[in-house]
């Protein structure tokens, strides 16, 4: 179990330095997160867009990380193809969305010509800094699959687990999350769940512990699985989140930022490497904690 970001990037310093590919960097939040990930001496930088703007960038803000790679790309697809082929070409090894439409950075990390489709579906999980859990939360999906089905919440859940395992868990646990613990026929998402936890009891979903469906306090709390008398073998203790609707995943982590003031990261899962893809919104430190994350991973 990891406790915080922390402890992640204590982790990731005892793991050879990767590269990380950067399509369209022009953004100083961005820029600013290189540089840290530079300081902290987790990660090298590669970047691709317009390298006027981006010296430019470097210049005002009096930033001194080195450029292993720079690719002049002056449009966000061209960028896009181009931070995606130092990952093919084993000249990177995490992704990273920049100043630009996700549909155009994941058009080129799902090309054909570049060979990093694994078979499954994109997902992606934001990692939350939980301080009253005492650990890291991982909820999915809550920004890619807009609605998945019962299948794509299978794969959704088990891009998941792989991750959470990549990270150092042995075996996970993951909650599949609805608003009550029962399964009642006119809540379609408590049947969904009731067949997820199915699955892998037949084995169709490995390498975590499943239940659900779990309305969220069962997932967080013993104390309240205690009060309600919740079977299965989460008491509390989750530490993957599946959510029933992209809008339930982005609002609760979301709530993590806007709420409770808490540190969050975001990565997307399912192609051969991590990409870090976090709002539009998000701070310094998280697009940070997103490459000390998806660094970690990478080192598996």
């Amino acid at each position: 179990m990891l406790k915080d970001f922390d402890e992640i990037i204590q982790r990731v310093k005892g793991s050879p330095k990767k590269t990380v590919s950067v399509a369209v960097p022009e953004s100083r939040d961005i820029m600013l997160a290189l540089q840290r990930a530079h300081e902290e001496g987790i990660a090298e930088a590669a970047l691709a867009g317009d390298k006027d703007k981006i010296e430019q960038l470097r210049k005002e803000l009096k930033l001194d990380f080195p450029i292993k790679y720079l690719v002049d790309a002056k449009t966000e697809e061209a960028a896009a193809h181009a931070a995606v082929k130092l990952i093919a070409e084993g000249k990177a090894q995490v992704l990273m969305k920049g100043n630009l439409h996700t549909s155009a950075i994941l058009s080129a990390l799902l090309n054909k010509e570049f060979g990093l489709r694994t078979g499954r579906p994109i997902s992606h999980v934001f990692i939350l800094e939980a301080k009253p859990c005492g650990r890291l939360l991982y909820v999915s999906d809550s920004a890619v699959n807009i609605a998945p089905d019962l299948e794509r919440k299978k794969q959704i859940l088990q891009n998941a687990i792989d991750f959470v395992r990549a990270l150092g868990y042995e075996r996970p646990k993951a909650a599949i999350l609805a608003a009550v613990e029962d399964v009642k026929d006119k809540m379609p998402v408590t049947v969904e769940a009731d067949k997820l936890t199915q699955m892998a009891k037949e084995g169709l979903i490995t390498g975590a512990d499943v239940f659900g469906p779990l309305a969220l306090d069962d997932a967080l709390s013993p104390w309240v699985c205690a009060e309600k008398i919740i079977p299965g073998p989460i008491q509390g203790d989750a530490d993957i989140l599946l959510v029933p609707t992209i809008e339930a995943g982005n609002m609760l982590s979301k709530a993590q930022m806007f709420i409770a003031n808490g540190a969050l990261a975001g990565i997307a899962l399912g192609a051969k490497v991590p990409m870090v893809l976090n709002s539009r919104a998000d701070t310094v430190s998280n697009r940070f904690y997103a490459i000390a994350v998806a660094c970690l991973a990478a080192s598996v």
